[in-house]
Parts: C-alpha cells; structure tokens; sequence
C-alpha cells in the first residue's frame, strides 16, 4: 500500500549565511501508504440528521440539529460524502475500516485534530496496525508535533522495520528539529534497506549540507549520480561552496 514519494526539493535563500528552507529541503511524510479506501474529499462533518440518529453519539460529534453551542461548520462539512464517511464512523465505532476512512478525509483536508480523533480511536481497536500508525505519524508531522510523529513512525517500524519510506520520515523529523547527525543515521538506515533509495540519498546530501559535513555530502551526491543525474548536479553545486 504505497502512495507515490513526493520527492524533496533543495532551496537557499541568501546563500549558506541563512541556509536551507528546511520545508523544501526533504521529502514529505504522507507519500508512503495509500488509504484502505477512502470516502470523498470532506472535512469537519456537521450534524447527524435526526432520523439518522440511533442512540447517543460518541465525543467528537457535534449535537443532533446543530445546537447553538456547536462550534461554526467548515466549509468541508458542507459535504455529503464527507458526513457520510464521518457517520458512518460514529454509527459504528469499533469498525476500524470506517475510522480510517474518515480519518483520510480530515486528513486530506489539513483538519489534523479530526483525523487524530478517528486515528486514535482506529488504533484503539489494532494498536499495531502498521499503515494506521503511519497514518497517525503523519497526521502528527503535519501538525507540526514533531516528537509525536517520531513516536508513531517508530511504532510503526517495530512492527515492519524494513520500511525505507518510513525510515525516512522518521529521520525527517530528527531533521526539522535540526538534529543532523540523528536524521542522516535514520536515512542510513533506509539505505541499508534499499540501496537504491532516491528520497534517503538526497536527505543525506541535504543534511549534511546543512551541517557542513563535506564528506558525506559528497558521498551522497555520488551515489545519486548514478542514481538521479539531475537532483545530484544541483546538489553538487551547493557541495562546491563549501571551503
């Protein structure tokens, strides 16, 4: 279950006196597990109906007739398919698929906590569950909670370790937290597994960049030559501006 790599994009800004935009710089987390199914495009879903309700919601819902204490509608919750992925969630709690499906909607429209709410309540029924913890993992980077992502990215690699995509993500994080050494030892890690992989060579090079460390910059940048002639040049060029 792979989703296509969104591959990283290297930029400086002012030359190495203000360094990277580290946004750019790596690959996204996110790009490695594609949903087990999905509903439509949605977001904050609105209100049961009340000839849809059956017995008492769970938290996170809002009130049946949209009570004046409910907090304002997204535009997503407008959405039919995403109210459909989102009752078909509450309607049935402990259906792991459903929560995963609303969970990929709120996700796929930046609504971190929702997804997080359908995430949590997903791995409370397959705590182990490998692409519901990397869902989580980057549900969290998204959000910006770095230390969290790590968290879940390393569940999930305990229950399938020979994951270079995940690897990867995990070392991003080390990386946005501008922890180098760390985040080239997890893209080590993924290399180990997959020689071949494009998206860990370039986050070597661009770490090491970061840090000014010329020899494994170099040596990532010659393994991409063989690999992906293009992304290696114009890291080559940032390579020869270190003394």
């Amino acid at each position: 279950m792979s989703k296509n790599i969104l591959y990283c994009v290297l930029g400086v800004v002012l030359g190495f006196s203000v360094g990277f935009l580290i946004a750019n710089a790596i690959t996204k987390p996110g790009a490695q597990v594609a949903p087990q199914s999905r509903a439509a495009a949605g977001g904050v879903a609105g209100p049961l109906k009340p000839e849809e309700m059956s017995g008492e919601l769970p938290p996170g819902h809002p009130s049946v007739g949209g009570a004046s204490g409910d907090a304002p509608a997204s535009a997503a919750s407008v959405s039919a398919e995403a109210q459909a992925a989102m009752d078909k969630a509450d309607r049935n709690p402990k259906d792991f698929d459903a929560q995963v499906d609303a969970a990929d909607v709120f996700y796929e429209h930046k609504d971190y906590s929702k997804a997080t709410f359908y995430l949590t309540r997903a791995l409370t029924l397959k705590g182990n569950d490998f692409d519901a913890l990397v869902k989580m993992g980057n549900t969290k980077y998204d959000s910006n909670d770095l230390e969290a992502a790590a968290t879940f990215y390393e569940r999930a690699l305990a229950v399938r370790p020979n994951s270079p995509d995940v690897r990867t993500d995990l070392g991003n994080t080390f990386f946005m937290r501008k922890d180098y050494d760390r985040a080239i030892a997890e893209y080590r890690k993924s290399v180990a597994i997959d020689p071949s992989h494009v998206n860990s060579w370039k986050n070597i090079a661009v770490a090491a960049l970061e840090k000014r460390d010329k020899a494994t910059a170099t040596e990532a940048v010659e393994k991409l030559s063989t690999l992906a002639p293009e992304e290696a040049e114009s890291l080559r060029q940032k390579l020869a501006e270190i003394p």
